[in-house]
This record gives C-alpha cells, structure tokens and sequence, in this order.
C-alpha cells in the first residue's frame, strides 16, 4: 500500500503537477463552472511525513515547489491537496516563504481557484515574513478558532463536565489562541492563558480543566510535570501527540483527546491520527461543520483509561 501510494503521488506529478497539465485542469475548471474553488498546501511535520507520501529522490526537488498530491471533499465543496517536501526548519531560510507563496498564487491562477489554505504554522510564519494579509490570518484562526469550540463542546457531552469547567489554553496568545480565546470568553467560559515557559494557574490545581493545546509542536511536553489527575487534554495542534507522551500523560491520569480536523473525504487519506478527516486548517467555509474528534488514550496503552472509566470520574468528582 505505501509503494502503491508513493507511486500515485509520482505519476500525479509527472502527468498533473506540470505547468501544460495545470493550465488544462484550469480549462476544464472553469469550463464545468469552477466546481474546484480551493488548493490545500501542507508540508510534513517529520521526515515520516515526507515518506508518507514521496520516493526519496524526490523529495530534495519539491521543497517550496507544491505538486498535487491528492484531493479532498468536505463542506459540499471539492479541493485538490499540494504538498511541499520542507519542514518547519525550512520556513525560516531567506526567501522561502515568499517563494512558495509565488508558487501556490501561481498555480492559483492557472487551475482558476480563489482559495489558498495553508497547513499547521505555514499562515502564521507568513504574515511575519509579511506574504500574508493579517486579516486572511485572523478570519482563517476564527474558523480553526470554531471547530476547537465544537470540539470541547462534544468532549465536555462524553465525559459529562458541565459548562463551567475551566479551560485553559496551551499557546493561547498565538493566533488560533487569541481567536478561541474571544470566542470563549463569549460563552462566558473561564479561560486561563499560558505559554511554554509558564506555569499553570496554582488555583486550578486538583480541579477538573480541560487543557487545549493550540500551542506549536514541543509545548505539551514541558508542561507534562505540573498537571495532575482530572485535567484533560483537547490537542489541536500538528502533529498528534507521540505515543511517549500520551503514555506519560496516561500514567497521570490525564486522557488525551485530538481533534484530528473536520469530517470529510480524501484521497490518499491523511495519514496517522489524522485519517478519515480534513484538517481544520484546510476545510471549506460552507456546509456544515463537523469536528473530527478521536480518542488516543486507548486500551492499547495499559497505562490509561478508556472514556467511560474518565466519565465514571467526572461524575463522581462533580
């Protein structure tokens, strides 16, 4: 199945991702009345990611250069996926993010589409470059800002936790945390904001919080030794927690929940925690809304609970 996706990935580039091919797909685009309005560009958050999906030879070419790498349909609305080959540490070479957005307005343009979504940091890493509008960046958190909401909501109904339970928000000043902040603080919830590099509220401690993480990659795990039993986890941010952490957290007693995105259909389906779902940062604006909730703490982890034996503690603690 890998080699079988690996080689789908080469043959869409060869035969789609060149400029001809391109400019063709755009003619039909426009000619069926643009049914395809959106380009979803997302990079590997680890070298597993890039081979996920592309041989290795490949891999050097394409690192700010998207090719079509699937498609997806979410909302009513079909897009096409482009991936890049560069990571987080590529973002911050002179040049590459204004390159890679010329590359995507570009072929933007040629496929007739008016919506380019960006994955995981890639829109906040633009706008401090100064290649993305600060608006486009507060109106796209708003709808991650949404889904987060959505989800709480629906982990808050599994473990029966009422309304009041505190929220505290991991990477809460960056710019999905600011805007789920607002939208929080509109349902008059009580919201505590903390960095990597904080310390949690002492006069939580002991009480029942829902932890999220909108923070990047690497801030759970420094605050892991601060939290304690009746904290749970609401993780939006990419990637997934690894199976280390969520084992560390499970030996505390804090069970993990990741809100892998929202429903939807893509194929090659994204991989890991991910699959069977959109990410929130690519997911269209119309239809309905449905988060992509799974539960990572499973029995596969002999150190954690499943979610009726978390609920029977809610319950007992309310």
């Amino acid at each position: 199945m890998n080699f079988l996706r690996k080689s789908l990935v080469l043959l869409s580039i060869v035969f789609l991702s060149n400029p001809l091919s391109l400019l063709i797909l755009g003619l039909l685009n426009r000619i069926l009345l643009t049914p395809v309005t959106s380009l979803f560009v997302i990079y590997p958050a680890s070298q597993k990611y890039v081979d996920y999906y592309g041989f290795k030879f490949l891999q050097p070419h394409l690192k700010n250069i998207p090719v079509i790498c699937g498609l997806y349909f979410q909302g009513g609305t079909p897009g096409l996926i482009f991936g890049i080959s560069g990571t987080e540490a590529d973002f911050e070479k002179p040049g590459f993010l204004t390159a890679l957005k010329r590359n995507s307005d570009r072929i933007a343009r040629w496929l007739g589409v008016s919506s380019t979504r960006y994955s995981g940091i890639l829109p906040s890493a633009m706008q401090r470059k100064g290649v993305l509008e600060p608006q486009e960046l507060a109106r796209r958190s708003g709808l991650v800002g949404r889904v987060v909401i959505l989800a709480e909501e629906e982990v808050r109904q599994q473990l029966s936790m009422n309304q009041g339970t505190p929220v505290v928000l991991l990477g809460g000043r960056g710019s999905v945390g600011r805007q789920l902040k607002r939208q929080l603080l509109l349902e008059n919830r009580t919201v505590y904001t903390v960095g990597r590099r904080d310390e949690l509220p002492e006069v939580l401690r002991g009480q029942q919080v829902i932890l999220i993480d909108v923070a990047r990659k690497g801030a759970l795990e420094k605050i892991i030794p601060q939290l304690w039993e009746g904290v749970v986890l609401l993780n939006e941010t990419y990637p997934a927690p690894r199976a280390k952490v969520i084992r560390d957290l499970g030996e505390i007693g804090v069970p993990v929940f990741h809100l892998a995105g929202v429903k939807g259909f893509a194929f090659p389906e994204f991989p890991g925690a991910y699959s069977g779902g959109i990410p929130c940062c690519g997911m269209n604006e119309g239809g309905v809304i449905r988060p992509l909730l799974k539960y990572l703490s499973g029995s596969h982890l002999e150190t954690t609970r499943k979610p009726e034996a978390i609920a029977t503690t809610a319950l007992s603690a309310a």
